[in-house]
């Protein structure tokens, strides 16, 4: 008990040596979002990392993850822009990552700088760079960064949010950046 007590008061010495602020209007509409709303800035950060790990694991041949386990998270009529493949349903986005994987021996995703944005009506957008690195069966190796942005819908029964639209541009130097 004694020892709590000890705690305690450094925390609240710890707690009187900071600057006390009165929080600013945003966040205030911060927190009002976020008692609005199934997922937090940090909720969906997650869900995008947990994304492109389960993508490095379905070339990965000690922990594989199928196809299978993106139906809770992929609509149905889902929309994709790839620079190089277009998918407009669930059934396209099965035969893209059987065909990606078919050719790929290996990937690799360092994610960059995620922003979130909430949208109306339970929808997030967030917009990333990813360096992607792919090792290819046929020996040719690419190295590219590629800026995506999501737009994804919160649904009461689900653990993550629902991706619905997917573009991704392979991001020119040259261009300003969004």
């Amino acid at each position: 008990m004694l020892n709590t007590t000890l705690t305690a008061q450094k925390s609240d010495k710890k707690t009187k040596n900071m600057k006390e602020l009165n929080p600013s209007i945003e966040y205030a509409s911060l927190m009002e979002t976020y008692r609005s709303r199934k997922f937090t800035r940090n909720d969906i950060k997650s869900f995008v990392y947990k994304v492109f790990a389960m993508y490095e694991r379905a070339t990965c041949k000690n922990v594989h993850v199928g196809v299978e386990k993106f139906k809770d998270f992929i609509d149905e009529k889902i929309y994709v822009d790839f620079p190089d493949y277009q998918i407009r349903s669930w059934n396209e986005y099965v035969k893209w990552h059987s065909w990606i994987h078919s050719i790929l021996e290996s990937d690799d995703h360092d994610i960059k700088s995620i922003k979130v944005d909430f949208l109306t009506n339970g929808k997030y957008q967030v917009v990333f760079d990813v360096r992607w690195r792919g090792l290819f069966k046929n020996g040719s190796y690419l190295d590219n960064t590629i800026r995506q942005r999501w737009t994804m819908r919160e649904e009461e029964n689900k653990e993550f949010p629902i991706i619905e639209r997917y573009i991704a541009k392979v991001n020119d130097p040259l261009v300003e950046k969004n």
